[in-house]
């Protein structure tokens, strides 16, 4: 899930769990404007991570806002809020010659 929290004051927070969200992750974790991360980790297997949360001035938000739009199809409502990343599944490889052989 992801989730775009607003409520601290000059604040963006991006905060992605899950698996799918790896793909935001590595899309957006280069992004010059961040000013920290925090991860979260499974108190019980310390190697899991369970979270990140990117946080970055709240004056980036429309530029973050359109990039979870346009790469991920992620629109989030004014005050912010959470939304699940659906990954398509992975077109099926295609066949050559559609069952013709050759001679």
């Amino acid at each position: 899930m992801t989730t775009l929290d607003l409520s601290i004051p000059g604040e963006l927070r991006l905060v992605l769990r899950g698996a799918a969200e790896q793909a935001i992750l590595t899309t957006l974790r280069r992004w010059p404007h961040w000013l920290r991360a925090e991860v979260e980790r499974n108190p019980a297997e310390t190697s899991e991570c369970v979270s990140v949360t990117l946080i970055t001035e709240r004056g980036q938000e429309a530029t973050i806002r359109e990039i979870l739009r346009r790469s991920f199809g992620l629109t989030f409502p004014a005050e912010g809020g959470s939304r699940t990343l659906v990954i398509p599944p992975s077109p099926e490889p295609r066949r050559r010659g559609f069952g013709m052989r050759r001679s």
